[in-house]
Formats: C-alpha cells, structure tokens, sequence
C-alpha cells in the first residue's frame, strides 16, 4: 500500500516558556557560584568608602589626651583596629612598623575591646579597673613587638568599632587629608595588599 501524501506541512510545537524555567534558574546558581568563589574573602565591600569617617573621640592609651575624628582633617591617616588577644594583628605588625616610617601618613591605633567578657566578669569595660588593665597590657605588648602607632586609643566597649563597621581583627582604613574613608582591608595586611594597594594609593592622597 502507498503512502498517502496529504501536502501539509508538519509545523513544530512551540516549547512553552516554563519549560526553560529550570535550566535559567541552574545557570543562575552556577554563575552566582563562581563568582562567590572568585571573590577574594579579604575584600569585605565596606559602605564607608567614598564617605566621611565616623565621628567619635576616644582616650589616648596611657595619656589623659582625647582623639576626635575631627583631626583626621589635613593629614592622610591609616587607621589600624587591633588587640593584643588577636594572632592576626601580631602577624601583620612588622608591616604597620614599616608603613609608619612612610612621611605624611598619620598612624591611629584603634584597640578595640582588648578585654573580653570573660575578663571582666560583669564589670563595665569604661571602670576605672578595667581601663588600668587594658592599658598596662597594651603597653606591654607595643612594647615587646614595637610602636607603630603615632596614637594609640581605647575602645574598650567596641562602640567605636561598630561605626567602622568592624567585621573581625584586624582591619585597616586609609582617610585623606579631608576625613573621607578611602580603603579598607580585613585581616591581616599582606606584602601584596602593601605593594599593590595601600602604598599606591598612599601616594595618590599625599600633596
């Protein structure tokens, strides 16, 4: 028996969009993947850059002196947030030691929350007794493995550190001479982070 040719085209079937739907939404996941894997996890986006540093005045360690933001103003000023309980600010001191031999860059020390809550047993980190421990251990520690710090301040209950935005010890902030918030690093300061970023643009905010 022949075929009986009828002289219709076979028109396809049109593949309904929600078809599509699972394989759009795998590509998705794989590219959000790959960029989370390529992210350097050093490079916490902070939404202080481009802005104007927190305002905050805080004692001088070891003086009746206060530091205010207020004279970040004229000077470019690299603003370390460390404690002597933190093993990464110890590993990145050498580097701070060097950078505070740079000419026109002001150091601020930012000692946040050197005791912990386990030290103080109740106590207010602002007591008398607990600033006199905080202090006598901060100095010994600048003491033993250097002074990088042109001023060293207290923030002993860590509200300052809050307003930077503090994820974990250490970090670092750069400020130019008109107080705005122009880098920041967390974790320890590298070699590389010193070479490739914060000494370039230590020269780029200088007069």
């Amino acid at each position: 028996m022949s075929a009986h040719n009828t002289g219709r085209a076979v028109t396809p079937k049109r593949m309904r969009p929600w078809v599509l739907m699972p394989l759009l939404v795998f590509m998705g996941l794989v590219a959000f993947l790959a960029v989370g894997l390529n992210r350097n996890p050093k490079e916490i986006p902070s939404p202080l850059i481009g802005q104007p540093a927190p305002v905050f005045a805080l004692p001088v360690l070891g003086s009746p002196q206060v530091f205010s933001s207020a004279q970040f103003k004229g000077r470019v000023s690299l603003v370390n947030l460390w404690a002597t309980w933190c093993a990464g600010c110890r590993e990145e001191h050498p580097l701070l030691l060097a950078l505070s031999q740079q000419p026109g860059v002001q150091m601020v020390g930012l000692n946040y929350k050197e005791l912990q809550a386990s030290e103080l047993a109740g106590k207010s980190p602002l007591g008398p007794e607990a600033v006199q421990q905080a202090t006598a251990r901060s100095q010994a520690w600048l003491q033993k493995h250097g002074q990088a710090f042109h001023v060293n301040l207290l923030d002993l209950d860590g509200r300052v550190g809050m307003d930077w935005g503090v994820y974990g010890l250490p970090e670092t902030y750069l400020v130019d001479r008109e107080g705005v918030v122009r880098f920041k690093h967390a974790g320890a300061l590298t070699p590389e982070v010193l070479q490739q970023q914060l000494l370039p643009l230590l020269r780029s905010l200088q007069p």
